[in-house]
């Protein structure tokens, strides 16, 4: 269905991948990381992901269990603190 029956596999050409690699990096100095998580002790947003076994969302598939991200550490960070937060994204 995409063109690759063999799935993943080196080109024979290059010895890459036919699919391009994600490389999403998070970045922390670690003065500024620390002090931000002593202030908050540690706590971070969670987030229920619960994966359903059937189309009517009653059955669990397997436990679900509380979450974070690690992108959500800047929801936590004082107005003083996000002046320092930034992104960048290429496409």
């Amino acid at each position: 269905a995409n063109g690759y029956p063999d799935g993943d596999v080196n080109d024979e050409k290059t010895g890459f991948s036919p699919f391009p690699g994600n490389i999403n990096q998070l970045l922390f100095q670690l003065k500024p990381y620390t002090k931000a998580i002593e202030r908050t002790q540690g706590a971070m947003p969670e987030f229920v992901n619960p994966k359903y076994a059937d189309d009517a969302k009653t059955i669990f598939k397997k436990p679900t269990r509380l979450e974070c991200m690690m992108q959500d550490f800047p929801t936590i960070l004082n107005s003083e603190e996000s002046k320092w937060v930034g992104f960048t994204s290429i496409a």
